[in-house]
């Protein structure tokens, strides 16, 4: 027989240095003995589970590489202690603005509703958009997502002059932030010669003094993707997105009972809502692996039924004082009789306005809406119903049921 030292190409005794077989045959060997180790690893982590674990992980939840923020996005603007920024994710008709003012009632606040309205507007009409800066651009749809996490960023870093005339001068500054309405008169005097965009150079000042003061900033809207919001936390160390999440069902109800469908009919309206959905529940995924201290869900329905839960959980998340101000605020929000009223958020009793679709949606309706919806319902803890015992159910959020 052969001795062992044969086949790595070296004779015994002979003072002679290994051959290229040698190094050819140790190659060989480490192969095998590195491909028997990983085979005996993933025998131990299939029994143990892991194996079923990290087959689940994106590439990219292994590397968590941040997305470098482009060179036109400065950092002049920011202030030098980075406030808290709170940003939160939602559709319409979905509770945004109910979660918004739980989120922001905290003292020393700057918040901005719905600054993305008015760009998506101008892009829908196509028209130019023209900003603060003096710059006209027209805005394609395929790079409208890109450019709503750029404007984002300069209403965090409070950078008017990039931001859109439209954000800068819309009614919502008025009517759903009032504390910002020394501005807004400033924008709007009863007699001026001025172009709309001169009286707001004129006044930002004021608007710029506020943003850099604040002990936070808020910001809430309705047409960002999860996914475009994770560049954001790339970009701004300081910032927690909140993803809220309500009955697809409730939601499109009321799209419709409110006439804000965008001329879409229910089939496509609720496959559209869905598929958003899905496609945020999976980007959320990836984001809370790399970012899980920085993002988080919350079921509006479980808000409305333990609203002094919620809300203090929400608060410790934000890392902010969850005060008796903020704790009478809810009370008067969330509880009491219903105030009848279709845009405010003091509407009392919100677990019944949550569910108030219940009792009112037609049959063929909630066959519509589950042809397209059904798949996310067990994702979310949400029951697939009945329309025959509609009239007995009393909600469709089960806490403990998701996915």
């Amino acid at each position: 027989m052969l001795p062992f030292s044969h086949f790595f190409g070296f004779r015994q005794n002979t003072g002679i240095l290994p051959s290229r077989r040698f190094f050819k045959g140790a190659q060989i060997l480490t192969v095998f003995l590195g491909f028997y180790s990983f085979c005996y690893i993933c025998t131990i982590a299939r029994e143990n589970g892991t194996i079923r674990i990290l087959s689940s992980l994106r590439l990219n939840n292994f590397l968590c590489l941040s997305l470098p923020k482009p060179p036109h996005l400065s950092d002049n603007h920011f202030s030098t202690r980075h406030p808290p920024m709170n940003l939160i994710v939602a559709y319409m008709r979905s509770g945004s603005t109910l979660t918004a003012n739980m989120v922001r009632h905290n003292e020393g606040d700057f918040y901005m509703f719905e600054p993305l309205h008015g760009i998506t507007q101008a892009v829908q009409k196509t028209s130019p958009v023209q900003f603060l800066n003096g710059t006209k651009r027209m805005i394609s749809r395929r790079e409208l997502f890109t450019v709503y996490a750029e404007l984002l960023y300069h209403w965090f870093t409070c950078n008017f002059a990039g931001i859109d005339i439209t954000a800068l001068t819309h009614p919502f500054i008025v009517q759903y932030t009032p504390e910002l309405g020394e501005y807004y008169r400033c924008i709007n005097p009863k007699t001026s010669r001025r172009s709309k965009t001169e009286n707001v150079k004129m006044c930002l000042t004021w608007l710029h003094k506020r943003c850099v003061k604040s002990k936070s900033r808020t910001i809430k809207t309705i047409r960002l993707p999860i996914s475009m919001a994770g560049k954001l936390l790339d970009w701004l160390p300081s910032l927690k997105i909140i993803h809220l999440i309500r009955d697809p069902r409730g939601i499109l109800n009321s799209q419709f009972e409110k006439l804000v469908n965008d001329g879409k009919n229910m089939s496509t309206a609720a496959e559209e809502l869905c598929q958003s959905i899905s496609n945020d529940l999976s980007a959320y995924e990836d984001l809370q692996y790399c970012h899980k201290n920085r993002i988080t869900r919350i079921i509006y329905e479980d808000m409305c039924e333990n609203p002094f839960v919620i809300v203090p959980k929400l608060y410790e998340f934000l890392n902010t004082k969850y005060t008796k101000r903020v704790n009478d605020y809810v009370k008067w929000t969330m509880t009491g009789p219903v105030r009848s009223c279709d845009y405010c958020t003091n509407k009392g009793n919100a677990l019944m306005n949550a569910y108030r679709w219940i009792s009112i949606i037609p049959r063929h309706v909630i066959q519509t809406f589950d042809t397209h919806c059904s798949f996310l319902y067990p994702k979310l803890g949400y029951q697939n119903l009945d329309y025959d015992k509609l009239n007995i159910t009393e909600r469709s959020w089960l806490p403990g049921t998701s996915h």
